[in-house]
């Protein structure tokens, strides 16, 4: 399935991109020709290409999130959140902190990196606030290993706590999101047999829970 997946995601992806270079050579070729509203309109299929690109990049990494890729590994899950830090985009009105250090664990370095990628990225990308602030923290419960990400940006209402894991479903529809993000972080923590839950409240923030 994953390897068929690629494929698709390949074949799916050329079209666009041939798409993306003919309007680039129609603008080219007739360069102080098109009035405003015909530039808009080609600025609104690179934005429209882009965000099908990015769908078919985010379907290809659900579809591997729940596989086994390699033997399990020693991850150090400090190095993970502070390679996150250095190539995520961070506004300056945000701050990520990992409030305490935290485990090294058996399992796939991928995998745990798509984990955190998944949640510092979603918190990032819906903090409504002057002052952003996501903290990443974990609690050793003796049996078992339990995180928590917490942000404090526009919060989820408690409808929607449980839809928020199913593919493709955004609450908020922006350009820049496709629904999948949440998804993924739920198979990944099925594939390890844990659990997650979320604390919200709208307009205060949000913290999710997992073990």
């Amino acid at each position: 399935m994953h390897e068929y997946a690629h494929i698709v995601s390949h074949d799916l992806k050329s079209p666009l991109r041939s798409i993306d270079a003919l309007v680039s050579w129609i603008k080219t070729d007739n360069e102080g020709k098109f009035d405003e509203m015909t530039l808009e309109n080609f600025n609104l299929i690179n934005t429209t290409l882009e965000t099908m690109e990015k769908l078919i990049s985010n379907v290809l990494e659900y579809s591997s999130a729940g596989s086994n890729t390699s033997s399990p590994d020693d991850v150090d899950l400090n190095v993970t959140l502070s390679d996150l830090k250095s190539f995520l985009y961070v506004p300056e009105n945000i701050s990520i902190n990992v409030v305490n250090t935290l485990p090294v664990i058996k399992g796939d370095k991928t995998k745990f990196q798509q984990l955190f990628q998944n949640f510092i990225s979603n918190a990032i990308k819906f903090c409504d606030k002057e002052v952003g602030l996501v903290e990443v923290g974990y609690e050793d419960k003796n049996t078992f290993h339990q995180f928590f990400i917490r942000d404090n940006g526009i919060g989820i209402e408690k409808k929607y706590h449980e839809k928020i894991f199913q593919v493709f479903h955004s609450l908020n529809k922006r350009k820049d999101s496709t629904g999948i993000g949440l998804s993924i972080v739920k198979k990944i923590i099925d594939l390890h047999e844990g659990d997650i839950w979320l604390e919200s409240e709208p307009n205060v923030g949000t913290t999710f829970s997992s073990h």
